[in-house]
């Protein structure tokens, strides 16, 4: 009943890696033995789909007549389009701070976006490395000899690395003096950073320690915090 449509065969020997002959053979088979009153083609649909795909769209209306009713030709496939892809979510700045340190700069991003998305916990302990980093920054511009009681400052030399932060505040604290006329600057500013200081060591190393709600980020006022550090760093 016919002869196999060559765009068919083609496709049938490029899904099964069959050669021509055998894959007439084998169609042949299938309709003398399943199927003998199909066409050569839609005896190749039943080959097709005993190995897991379909010539269906090559069929003409008189092969498809020939098929038994049992066998179900695919349906034509409706192709969705693509949803929109949602707007991003606009970045809430928790903290700004113009910087040309590329460190700082990328960690403020990323604190901005943790806190925009909700990750609060990980906004709270960002800002305190942020703060940490930059009043590093600042002792060691005020105390910028080379001698080791200015270094040790903010430097351990006996694990070689920066003190802890706690450390790096009593320090400042301690050194208000130095800052002459800014003494109460240097004392608010490290009030103010000391209560990302034992928090966020809290949330750091403790599975028990998460910060759910904004306020408790918020209710500290980190761009507060930035505006006394900035300032402080404007006056050295």
């Amino acid at each position: 009943m016919g002869n196999l449509n060559p765009k068919i065969l083609e496709i049938l020997k490029g899904k099964t890696g069959m050669s021509e002959q055998s894959i007439r053979n084998a169609v042949s088979t299938l309709k003398n033995t399943k199927c003998p009153k199909a066409t050569q083609n839609a005896a190749a649909q039943l080959f097709a789909q005993s190995r897991g795909f379909s010539v269906a769209g090559k069929l003409t209306k008189k092969d498809r007549l020939t098929l038994p009713n049992s066998i179900e030709i695919e349906k034509p496939i409706k192709i969705k389009q693509a949803n929109k892809k949602s707007p991003k979510k606009k970045i809430i700045e928790l903290i700004k701070f113009e910087t040309t340190d590329y460190f700082i700069k990328e960690h403020i991003k990323e604190v901005n976006k943790t806190y925009t998305h909700g990750c609060y916990t990980s906004s709270f302990i960002l800002c305190r490395k942020v703060f940490e980093n930059l009043l590093i920054g600042i002792i060691r511009k005020k105390y910028s000899g080379t001698s080791k009681s200015e270094r040790e400052l903010y430097w351990d030399f006996d694990r070689n690395r920066f003190l802890d932060f706690s450390v790096i505040l009593k320090n400042l604290h301690k050194k208000a003096a130095d800052f002459g006329p800014e003494a109460g600057l240097v004392k608010r500013t490290a009030q103010k950073a000391s209560q990302f200081k034992d928090d966020a060591n809290d949330k750091t190393h403790s599975k028990y320690h998460i910060v759910k709600n904004k306020k408790e980020i918020d209710d500290k006022d980190p761009q507060e915090i930035i505006e006394l550090i900035n300032k402080l760093d404007l006056s050295i």
